[in-house]
Protein backbone atom coordinates (compact mmCIF):
# COMPACT_ATOMS: atom_id res chain seq x y z
CA UNK A 1 0.00 0.00 0.00
CA UNK A 2 1.28 3.45 -0.95
CA UNK A 3 0.55 6.16 1.61
CA UNK A 4 0.95 9.77 0.48
CA UNK A 5 0.49 12.79 2.75
CA UNK A 6 -1.23 15.42 0.60
CA UNK A 7 -1.54 17.97 3.41
CA UNK A 8 -0.31 18.03 7.01
CA UNK A 9 -1.81 21.21 8.51
CA UNK A 10 -4.99 21.92 10.43
CA UNK A 11 -7.61 24.36 9.14
CA UNK A 12 -6.14 27.37 7.38
CA UNK A 13 -2.82 25.72 6.56
CA UNK A 14 0.61 27.20 7.22
CA UNK A 15 0.82 30.08 6.62
CA UNK A 16 -2.79 30.89 7.43
CA UNK A 17 -4.14 33.77 5.36
CA UNK A 18 -4.97 36.02 8.33
CA UNK A 19 -2.17 35.07 10.71
CA UNK A 20 1.25 36.56 11.47
CA UNK A 21 2.31 34.17 14.23
CA UNK A 22 5.94 33.03 14.33
CA UNK A 23 5.28 29.88 12.31
CA UNK A 24 3.25 31.65 9.61
CA UNK A 25 5.87 34.38 9.22
CA UNK A 26 8.60 31.72 8.92
CA UNK A 27 6.65 29.86 6.23
CA UNK A 28 5.99 33.05 4.26
CA UNK A 29 9.65 33.95 4.43
CA UNK A 30 10.80 30.56 3.18
CA UNK A 31 12.43 29.63 6.50
CA UNK A 32 9.93 26.83 7.12
CA UNK A 33 7.96 24.59 4.78
CA UNK A 34 4.46 25.58 3.74
CA UNK A 35 1.72 23.14 4.67
CA UNK A 36 -1.68 22.60 3.09
CA UNK A 37 -4.70 21.31 4.97
CA UNK A 38 -4.73 17.72 6.16
CA UNK A 39 -5.43 14.83 3.79
CA UNK A 40 -3.87 11.48 2.86
CA UNK A 41 -4.10 9.40 -0.33
CA UNK A 42 -3.82 5.59 -0.45
CA UNK A 43 -3.29 3.20 -3.35
CA UNK A 44 -2.52 -0.47 -3.82
CA UNK A 45 -1.24 -0.09 -7.38
CA UNK A 46 -0.35 3.60 -7.87
CA UNK A 47 -3.21 3.98 -10.35
CA UNK A 48 -6.43 4.20 -8.33
CA UNK A 49 -6.47 6.24 -5.14
CA UNK A 50 -8.58 6.51 -2.01
CA UNK A 51 -8.61 9.90 -0.26
CA UNK A 52 -8.76 10.13 3.51
CA UNK A 53 -10.53 13.48 3.89
CA UNK A 54 -10.69 16.02 1.07
CA UNK A 55 -9.41 19.43 2.13
CA UNK A 56 -10.19 22.80 0.51
CA UNK A 57 -6.61 22.63 -0.84
CA UNK A 58 -7.31 19.51 -2.93
CA UNK A 59 -6.75 21.23 -6.30
CA UNK A 60 -3.25 22.36 -5.25
CA UNK A 61 -2.54 18.94 -3.75
CA UNK A 62 -3.50 17.22 -7.00
CA UNK A 63 -1.20 19.51 -8.99
CA UNK A 64 1.65 18.71 -6.57
CA UNK A 65 1.23 14.94 -7.02
CA UNK A 66 1.20 13.64 -10.61
CA UNK A 67 -0.51 10.28 -9.87
CA UNK A 68 -3.68 12.18 -8.87
CA UNK A 69 -3.80 14.23 -12.07
CA UNK A 70 -6.19 13.52 -14.95
CA UNK A 71 -5.04 10.41 -16.89
CA UNK A 72 -6.94 11.43 -20.04
CA UNK A 73 -8.82 14.40 -21.51
CA UNK A 74 -11.30 14.32 -18.62
CA UNK A 75 -11.04 11.89 -15.73
CA UNK A 76 -9.55 11.23 -12.32
CA UNK A 77 -7.64 8.43 -10.57
CA UNK A 78 -9.56 9.24 -7.35
CA UNK A 79 -11.66 6.12 -6.80
CA UNK A 80 -13.25 7.04 -3.48
CA UNK A 81 -13.08 9.09 -0.29
CA UNK A 82 -13.42 8.48 3.43
CA UNK A 83 -14.29 11.31 5.83
CA UNK A 84 -13.41 11.30 9.52
CA UNK A 85 -15.85 14.08 10.44
CA UNK A 86 -18.01 16.85 8.97
CA UNK A 87 -15.54 19.68 9.54
CA UNK A 88 -15.31 21.92 6.47
CA UNK A 89 -11.52 21.57 6.62
CA UNK A 90 -11.96 17.85 5.91
CA UNK A 91 -14.64 17.77 3.23
CA UNK A 92 -14.51 21.30 1.80
CA UNK A 93 -12.54 20.01 -1.17
CA UNK A 94 -15.74 18.51 -2.54
CA UNK A 95 -16.86 21.98 -3.60
CA UNK A 96 -13.61 22.32 -5.56
CA UNK A 97 -14.33 19.06 -7.42
CA UNK A 98 -17.67 20.19 -8.84
CA UNK A 99 -16.35 20.03 -12.44
CA UNK A 100 -16.65 16.26 -12.31
CA UNK A 101 -18.47 15.90 -15.64
CA UNK A 102 -19.65 12.32 -16.00
CA UNK A 103 -17.40 11.02 -13.23
CA UNK A 104 -19.10 9.89 -10.05
CA UNK A 105 -17.55 9.88 -6.60
CA UNK A 106 -18.01 7.07 -4.10
CA UNK A 107 -17.91 8.68 -0.66
CA UNK A 108 -18.07 7.17 2.83
CA UNK A 109 -18.44 8.39 6.39
CA UNK A 110 -20.36 7.59 9.55
CA UNK A 111 -24.13 8.03 9.33
CA UNK A 112 -23.97 11.15 11.52
CA UNK A 113 -21.25 12.79 9.44
CA UNK A 114 -23.22 12.03 6.27
CA UNK A 115 -26.38 13.60 7.70
CA UNK A 116 -24.59 16.74 8.88
CA UNK A 117 -22.70 17.20 5.60
CA UNK A 118 -25.64 16.62 3.27
CA UNK A 119 -27.72 19.17 5.20
CA UNK A 120 -25.31 21.82 3.88
CA UNK A 121 -26.26 23.17 0.42
CA UNK A 122 -22.67 23.07 -0.86
CA UNK A 123 -22.34 19.33 -0.14
CA UNK A 124 -25.92 18.18 -0.79
CA UNK A 125 -25.30 17.42 -4.51
CA UNK A 126 -22.85 14.68 -3.49
CA UNK A 127 -25.69 12.76 -1.87
CA UNK A 128 -27.49 12.40 -5.22
CA UNK A 129 -26.70 10.45 -8.42
CA UNK A 130 -24.31 10.07 -10.10
CA UNK A 131 -22.52 10.18 -6.74
CA UNK A 132 -23.04 7.81 -3.83
CA UNK A 133 -22.41 8.67 -0.18
CA UNK A 134 -22.41 5.44 1.82
CA UNK A 135 -22.58 5.02 5.58
CA UNK A 136 -19.73 3.23 7.35
CA UNK A 137 -20.98 1.00 10.17
CA UNK A 138 -19.29 1.84 13.46
CA UNK A 139 -17.00 -0.80 14.99
CA UNK A 140 -17.28 -2.83 11.79
CA UNK A 141 -15.76 -3.22 8.34
CA UNK A 142 -17.35 -1.72 5.23
CA UNK A 143 -18.71 -3.95 2.46
CA UNK A 144 -17.78 -3.21 -1.18
CA UNK A 145 -20.35 -1.24 -3.17
CA UNK A 146 -19.41 -2.94 -6.45
CA UNK A 147 -16.55 -5.03 -7.92
CA UNK A 148 -14.53 -1.90 -8.72
CA UNK A 149 -14.79 -0.46 -5.21
CA UNK A 150 -11.38 -0.25 -3.52
CA UNK A 151 -13.05 -0.46 -0.11
CA UNK A 152 -14.00 -4.01 0.79
CA UNK A 153 -12.18 -5.50 -2.18
CA UNK A 154 -8.52 -4.48 -2.15
CA UNK A 155 -8.65 -2.44 1.05
CA UNK A 156 -10.31 -3.61 4.25
CA UNK A 157 -11.63 -0.60 6.19
CA UNK A 158 -12.83 -0.68 9.78
CA UNK A 159 -14.51 2.42 11.24
CA UNK A 160 -13.64 3.25 14.84
CA UNK A 161 -15.63 5.90 16.74
CA UNK A 162 -13.34 8.20 18.74
CA UNK A 163 -13.96 10.87 21.37
CA UNK A 164 -14.99 14.05 19.57
CA UNK A 165 -17.70 16.53 18.69
CA UNK A 166 -19.68 17.72 15.71
CA UNK A 167 -18.31 20.84 13.93
CA UNK A 168 -18.80 24.34 15.29
CA UNK A 169 -21.45 25.02 12.65
CA UNK A 170 -23.40 22.09 14.12
CA UNK A 171 -23.14 23.18 17.75
CA UNK A 172 -20.00 21.22 18.67
CA UNK A 173 -22.08 18.41 20.19
CA UNK A 174 -20.60 15.27 21.72
CA UNK A 175 -22.10 12.34 19.84
CA UNK A 176 -21.05 8.83 18.90
CA UNK A 177 -19.94 8.84 15.27
CA UNK A 178 -19.31 12.60 15.17
CA UNK A 179 -15.62 11.78 14.66
CA UNK A 180 -14.14 8.46 13.59
CA UNK A 181 -10.79 6.91 12.84
CA UNK A 182 -10.15 4.38 10.08
CA UNK A 183 -8.16 1.17 10.41
CA UNK A 184 -7.11 0.10 6.92
CA UNK A 185 -5.12 -2.79 5.53
CA UNK A 186 -4.62 -4.38 2.14
CA UNK A 187 -6.42 -7.67 1.62
CA UNK A 188 -4.03 -10.56 2.13
CA UNK A 189 -1.80 -8.66 4.55
CA UNK A 190 -2.02 -7.58 8.18
CA UNK A 191 0.00 -4.36 7.94
CA UNK A 192 -2.49 -1.89 9.35
CA UNK A 193 -2.73 1.84 8.83
CA UNK A 194 -4.61 3.88 11.42
CA UNK A 195 -5.82 7.30 10.30
CA UNK A 196 -6.96 9.37 13.29
CA UNK A 197 -6.24 13.05 12.55
CA UNK A 198 -8.84 14.34 15.02
CA UNK A 199 -9.79 13.15 18.51
CA UNK A 200 -10.44 14.77 21.88
CA UNK A 201 -8.84 12.00 23.95
CA UNK A 202 -6.95 8.74 23.57
CA UNK A 203 -9.47 6.38 25.14
CA UNK A 204 -8.93 2.63 25.51
CA UNK A 205 -10.55 1.88 22.13
CA UNK A 206 -8.25 4.25 20.25
CA UNK A 207 -5.22 3.10 22.24
CA UNK A 208 -5.96 -0.52 21.25
CA UNK A 209 -6.25 0.49 17.58
CA UNK A 210 -2.88 2.27 17.77
CA UNK A 211 -1.34 -0.87 19.26
CA UNK A 212 -2.68 -2.97 16.36
CA UNK A 213 -1.30 -0.60 13.74
CA UNK A 214 1.94 -0.76 11.82
CA UNK A 215 1.58 2.94 10.94
CA UNK A 216 -0.56 5.50 12.78
CA UNK A 217 -1.38 9.08 11.78
CA UNK A 218 -2.58 10.90 14.89
CA UNK A 219 -4.00 14.29 15.85
CA UNK A 220 -1.09 16.69 16.37
CA UNK A 221 -3.14 19.89 16.14
CA UNK A 222 -1.90 21.53 19.35
CA UNK A 223 0.99 20.84 21.69
CA UNK A 224 -0.61 22.27 24.84
CA UNK A 225 -4.16 22.67 26.05
CA UNK A 226 -3.80 26.45 26.48
CA UNK A 227 -1.80 27.04 23.29
CA UNK A 228 -4.20 29.44 21.58
CA UNK A 229 -4.99 31.24 24.83
CA UNK A 230 -1.31 31.81 25.68
CA UNK A 231 -0.56 33.18 22.20
CA UNK A 232 -3.61 35.44 22.30
CA UNK A 233 -5.10 33.77 19.22
CA UNK A 234 -8.33 32.50 20.80
CA UNK A 235 -10.10 32.17 24.12
CA UNK A 236 -10.78 28.42 23.87
CA UNK A 237 -8.68 25.52 25.08
CA UNK A 238 -7.53 22.68 22.87
CA UNK A 239 -9.95 20.31 24.59
CA UNK A 240 -12.93 22.60 24.00
CA UNK A 241 -12.05 22.64 20.30
CA UNK A 242 -12.26 18.84 20.20
CA UNK A 243 -8.56 17.97 20.22
CA UNK A 244 -6.21 16.17 22.57
CA UNK A 245 -3.04 18.15 23.29
CA UNK A 246 0.20 16.39 22.34
CA UNK A 247 2.09 17.37 25.50
CA UNK A 248 1.26 17.51 29.19
CA UNK A 249 0.59 14.81 31.80
CA UNK A 250 -2.68 13.79 30.09
CA UNK A 251 -1.48 14.43 26.54
CA UNK A 252 -1.27 12.08 23.60
CA UNK A 253 2.48 11.51 24.01
CA UNK A 254 1.92 10.07 27.49
CA UNK A 255 -0.82 7.78 26.20
CA UNK A 256 1.58 6.49 23.55
CA UNK A 257 4.05 5.02 26.03
CA UNK A 258 4.85 1.44 25.05
CA UNK A 259 3.36 1.73 21.55
CA UNK A 260 5.51 0.07 18.86
CA UNK A 261 3.74 1.42 15.78
CA UNK A 262 5.43 3.98 13.58
CA UNK A 263 3.55 7.04 14.79
CA UNK A 264 3.21 10.34 12.94
CA UNK A 265 1.51 13.52 14.13
CA UNK A 266 -0.48 15.31 11.44
CA UNK A 267 -3.19 18.02 11.27
CA UNK A 268 -0.76 20.57 12.79
CA UNK A 269 -2.17 23.98 13.65
CA UNK A 270 -0.15 27.03 12.61
CA UNK A 271 0.26 27.92 16.31
CA UNK A 272 1.94 24.63 17.19
CA UNK A 273 5.56 25.04 18.43
CA UNK A 274 6.31 21.53 17.13
CA UNK A 275 6.54 23.13 13.67
CA UNK A 276 9.87 24.68 14.72
CA UNK A 277 12.66 22.03 14.63
CA UNK A 278 14.69 24.10 17.12
CA UNK A 279 11.92 24.10 19.74
CA UNK A 280 11.79 22.13 22.98
CA UNK A 281 8.38 20.79 21.94
CA UNK A 282 9.72 19.40 18.66
CA UNK A 283 12.58 17.74 20.54
CA UNK A 284 10.21 16.18 23.08
CA UNK A 285 8.27 14.51 20.28
CA UNK A 286 11.28 13.26 18.34
CA UNK A 287 12.96 11.95 21.50
CA UNK A 288 10.00 9.62 21.90
CA UNK A 289 10.49 8.32 18.36
CA UNK A 290 7.34 10.00 17.05
CA UNK A 291 7.47 11.76 13.67
CA UNK A 292 5.84 14.91 12.34
CA UNK A 293 4.10 14.70 8.97
CA UNK A 294 4.92 17.01 6.07
CA UNK A 295 3.30 17.62 2.70
CA UNK A 296 4.63 15.12 0.17
CA UNK A 297 5.64 12.52 2.75
CA UNK A 298 5.33 9.05 1.20
CA UNK A 299 5.43 5.67 2.89
CA UNK A 300 5.24 2.13 1.50
CA UNK A 301 3.26 -0.10 3.84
Amino acid sequence: MIVRVLGSAAGGGVPQWNCACVNCVAARGGRAPRRTQSSVALSTDGKRWLLLNCSPDIAHQIEAFAPLQAPRLRGTPIAGMLFTDANVDHLGGLSVLRQHGTHHFLLRSSALVRAIALAQPSFAPFGRPPHRWLECPLDATSEPHDPDDLVGNRLIVRTIPVVGTTPGYNGRRSARGAVVAYEIFERGTDRRLLFAPVFAAVDDVLRAAIERAELAFLDGSFYSDDELITLGLAAKSTRLLGHSAVGGPDGTLERLRGVRARTIFTHLNNSNPMLDPSSVEYASVRERGVEIAYDGMEIAL
